[in-house]
């Protein structure tokens, strides 16, 4: 499992969109070990009935958006993704004890190692690629704006990816006292980020740790309220900008234009989908909306099939949570699968492998 453990510290780091073919160097190994995992432990077998019929329905929707896409070629590119997920996902439900805090282990410390990144380029880097776009006469506007902005990002493309992500990661950080050390350097980077809709996802993760843990009336108020002092203080920051671009309500108004475009495609292939990866808006290749873009893609079948195993995967970890002596991990999970869905209704990780698939296999650990 040495392997498996290497794959998911090193999956966060390579980013699908800058690296595309270490990505998929990456994504063919991957497969190869949950293939001979599948072959060799046999993890359906601890599969659940209640998983059967959504895993199914998923897969066919799959299929049809396969057999009815716009452009087959972009929708066979697409599918080693959803595979993958569906396979850690499998694979997260059936880990042993010892080997589900292994998997935690490695995201966090792929998480802390990503926060380094992102805090040298925060106080090193920027001025590298002001010189670097200064000598080779890069005059994009945009560019040098998101620049001067200083909001992190590396190793992603984007901020809000980074924020999302460490937002999914930061409830993880809490289930070792050995590393819980961990947690304030997560959220110091999170706080460069400057992404509200990271924020935003957090203060509902923290709410649902609490409800969990029965303590959000007393103990919760300071941490809560310091996330939320956190979030209004991005959004007055952000909103300082000189640039308009850099402000918050222009990402709120570029969102609802990408919706509203959404919906006319979400209309157009509403029951078959334009297929995996065909989603294009005249400006943005995301919704900025996960579940608008996997309705687009994938029809009524795929969203509906997804949102049941998702609903079925939390239904059965709040079960087992229950009866649980020890509640600290399972609730940290259920945070940070709510922190990942949450953070979908106003970004696109679900679509970036890199976040998408430590998803789904945090998804899988909770259920089980």
């Amino acid at each position: 499992m040495l392997i498996f453990f290497l794959l998911i510290f090193t999956r966060p780091l390579i980013c699908s969109l800058a690296f595309p073919y270490l990505n998929f160097i990456y994504s063919a190994l991957l497969l190869v070990f949950l293939a001979a995992y599948i072959i060799l432990r046999r993890p359906f077998r601890l599969l659940q009935p209640v998983f059967f019929t959504p895993l199914t329905i998923f897969v066919v929707a799959i299929c049809v958006s396969l057999v009815f896409s716009c452009d087959p070629s972009a929708s066979i590119s697409q599918v080693y993704q959803y595979i993958s997920a569906l396979g850690l996902f499998i694979v997260g439900i059936s880990l042993s004890e010892k080997e589900k805090l292994s998997s935690l282990r490695a995201i966090i410390l792929s998480a802390g190692m990503i926060s380094l990144l992102a805090i040298y380029q925060y106080f090193f880097t920027f001025k590298h690629l002001s010189a670097y776009l200064a000598d080779n006469r890069i005059s994009f506007s945009f560019a040098w704006d998101y620049i001067r902005s200083r909001r992190v990002f590396f190793p992603f493309v984007t901020p809000g990816v980074l924020g999302g992500f460490l937002a999914m990661v930061i409830p993880l950080s809490l289930i070792s006292r050995r590393r819980i050390w961990l947690t304030p350097l997560l959220f110091f980077t999170l706080v460069l980020t400057r992404s509200p809709a990271a924020f935003i996802s957090l203060l509902c993760g923290a709410i649902v740790y609490f409800c969990l843990k029965g303590k959000l009336k007393k103990s919760s108020i300071l941490p809560l309220a310091g996330i939320f002092l956190f979030m209004v203080a991005v959004f007055i920051w952000r909103s300082a900008a000189q640039k308009e671009h850099l402000r918050p309500a222009f990402s709120i108004a570029m969102r609802l234009s990408y919706w509203q475009e959404s919906l006319v495609l979400v209309r157009q292939y509403f029951f078959s989908g334009m297929g995996l990866g065909n989603f294009n808006l005249q400006n943005s290749r995301y919704a900025h909306n996960a579940y608008l873009q996997i309705l687009a893609e994938m029809g009524i079948l795929g969203l509906g099939a997804f949102i049941w195993l998702v609903f079925a995967a939390l239904k059965n970890g709040f079960n087992r949570l229950k009866g649980a002596v020890d509640k600290e991990t399972g609730c940290c999970l259920a945070a940070a699968s709510v922190v990942f869905l949450v953070h979908n209704l106003m970004d696109f990780t679900f679509f970036l492998p890199e976040v998408s698939l430590i998803f789904w296999l945090i998804l899988g650990l909770f259920s089980a």
